[in-house]
Order: C-alpha cells, then sequence, then structure tokens
C-alpha cells in the first residue's frame, strides 16, 4: 500500500513538471518563427510620375520669339526645327528663320529717305548647329509630378538673306528644354547671330539677338 501510494505521488509530480515547461517549448518555437519587427515603420514610397524623352532619335519643333536686327530695329521672328539626338548628350539640329528688319534711325530722322526696299528688308536665315546638354535635370510642379529638363549649349553656321544679300553667318547660344511628356517638349532659348553688313556704312560685324520659345515632337 505504501508502494502504490509512492508511484502514485511521483507519477503525479512528473505531470506537472511536464505540463509546466510545455507551454515555454512551444513559446520559444514561436518566437524563432516570428522573424518581424517589433515596430513596423508606417513609411510609404511616393511614385513621381515623370516624363522621359522617347526612344525616337528626331525632334521636330516651330518656334517665335523677337529678333533685335542690329540698326534696324527689333522684328517678330518665327521658324522651324529639325533635330537628330546622336545621344544622350549631343544632338545635331537644323534650323530656319523669319523677320523683318525696320527702319535705321537715319531714315526715322530723313523723312522719305529708305536705305533699303521692302523686299530688302526681309530677312531669313539658315543654320546647321551642334548642341551639347549641360545640365539634365528635373523641375518638379507638384510633390508627385516632375518634369525631366535639359541645359543645353548650342553653336553653328549657315547663311543670312537680308539686305539684298546672302552673308555667311554664325551663331551660338543657350537653351532651356522641359519634357512635359514623352514626345513633347517646351524650349526656351537664346542666339546671337554674327554676319558682315555694309549697308548703312563701312562694312563691320553685326550681332543680332534672338530670344524665342518654341514647342516641338520627338518622332
Amino acid at each position: 500500500m505504501e508502494n502504490r501510494t509512492k508511484y502514485l505521488f511521483l507519477t503525479g509530480f512528473c505531470l506537472a513538471q511536464v505540463m509546466a515547461f510545455t507551454p515555454q517549448v512551444f513559446a520559444a518555437e514561436e518566437a524563432e518563427r516570428d522573424d518581424r519587427p517589433l515596430i513596423e515603420p508606417d513609411v510609404k514610397p511616393v511614385p513621381v510620375d515623370e516624363a522621359l524623352i522617347d526612344t525616337e532619335n528626331f525632334e521636330v519643333g516651330a518656334f517665335v520669339g523677337v529678333l533685335n536686327i542690329e540698326d534696324f530695329e527689333s522684328s517678330l521672328v518665327y521658324g522651324g526645327k529639325l533635330t537628330y539626338h546622336l545621344s544622350e548628350s549631343f544632338f545635331f539640329e537644323a534650323g530656319i528663320g523669319f523677320a523683318e528688319g525696320g527702319e535705321t534711325s537715319f531714315e526715322n530722322l530723313a523723312g522719305n529717305v529708305q536705305v533699303l526696299t521692302d523686299s530688302e528688308r526681309e530677312y531669313r536665315y539658315y543654320n546647321i548647329n551642334l548642341g551639347y546638354n549641360v545640365l539634365p535635370g528635373q523641375a518638379f510642379l507638384t510633390e508627385n509630378y516632375a518634369f525631366n529638363t535639359n541645359f543645353y549649349l548650342i553653336a553653328g553656321a549657315g547663311a543670312t538673306d537680308f539686305g539684298g544679300d546672302t552673308r555667311f553667318t554664325l551663331n551660338a547660344g543657350a537653351g532651356y528644354q522641359i519634357l512635359l511628356t514623352d514626345s513633347l517638349a517646351i524650349h526656351l532659348g537664346v542666339r546671337q547671330h554674327y554676319y558682315r553688313i555694309d549697308v548703312v556704312g563701312a562694312e563691320k560685324t553685326s550681332m543680332n539677338t534672338e530670344i524665342s520659345s518654341g514647342l516641338s515632337v520627338f518622332f
């Protein structure tokens, strides 16, 4: 009888130890399986929608602005451009522009005297230029929308029809391109046109400043 009592007592004691230890084992195994951080940061990335240059290398555009024709006042200038992008940095541009020369100060003072006829006042230039994208960047309209941009330098040579003659012309300037969509862009630019002229006296180098804005399409 005494041995049976000891046996029952030992059996109950062992069962109690097993029951007390089992939850700790399951808790340790659960902790090992759960590798999630104790604090999960509530940070969500904000998508930014930006326009990229399309895969096409050609770009065609039109522009309008103001051209200061030395000795012949400032005039409205307009024209078109065809651009071929050699790479992300370099591009070729062929352009044509139209304007009309005004009256010289001498003509304004003399009254009926005309230095040039109406047809000779028609101003037209052609040029082929090489451009280089110096500072590609981004312009943010809102925190969720960005425009890709390019600040570029450009220079080249061509010809100018003015004053009854065709004159070899050099030009140089800079521009700022804003990509509205993958295939549509706005341009803001300034150019200097240099050629030799002798219409109002001794031959000299005429420097004509052009400021313009335009719209172009990639295709």
